[in-house]
């Protein structure tokens, strides 16, 4: 059970109130983060109905699994272990599938767009793709730092890994994508 008489975490009491079973205080919480979490699995994933399926099934482990954030750290950073496990899961389980219909129409879609969309989305699917291509541990600590705006900290802890791992996986995560775009960018093909 969460421990907030020491915690400075604001979430503390919400959470504490999620596990006795409020569903008014896990509505509170799920208002606060689904945004924030969409947008990690969606960047994770590239496709935005599987990133609300995900998404569900964090929210759902949330309010299951409530009593068992014990607040030796922040509920978001506890959340966010939660958001990377379902992901990883997910990719796991997609190199063993074919494409999904969804996948199917958001090509299509891409492909009778005007001429400015395709192209963002061309130049947002090879980076995209570039980074997929990462190490696991490297594409967790950029999407985290980069695109969820976390701290090197906050990313230390959701990893379960030390402060110098992330600063080392997030250099080497930068250096691979200036590695892989920047001819790219020079052939201007993004």
């Amino acid at each position: 059970m969460v421990d907030i008489r020491n915690s400075e975490d604001p979430d503390a009491e919400v959470v504490r109130s999620v596990a006795e079973g409020n569903e008014k205080a896990f509505e509170q919480l799920v208002e606060k983060y689904e945004h924030s979490v969409l947008n990690t699995i969606y960047r994770y994933v590239g496709y935005r109905v599987e990133a609300e399926d995900i998404a569900q099934e964090v929210f759902l482990k949330v309010w299951r699994h409530a009593s068992d954030f014990k607040g030796r750290s922040r509920f978001s950073t506890w959340l966010y272990r939660i958001v990377v496990n379902q992901c990883l899961g997910y990719r796991k389980k997609q190199k063993e599938k074919p494409e999904t219909l969804d996948e199917t129409i958001d090509k299509v879609r891409a492909s009778i767009t005007p001429e400015a969309e395709i192209e963002r989305r061309k130049e947002a699917e090879i980076v995209r793709m570039a980074i997929d291509e990462l190490h696991r541990r490297q594409r967790t600590a950029l999407i985290l730092s980069k695109f969820e705006g976390k701290s090197y900290k906050e990313i230390a802890q959701i990893m379960g890994v030390s402060l110098s791992t992330v600063e080392s996986l997030i250099f080497r995560a930068r250096g691979s994508l200036k590695k892989k775009l920047l001819p790219l960018k020079k052939k201007g093909e993004i």
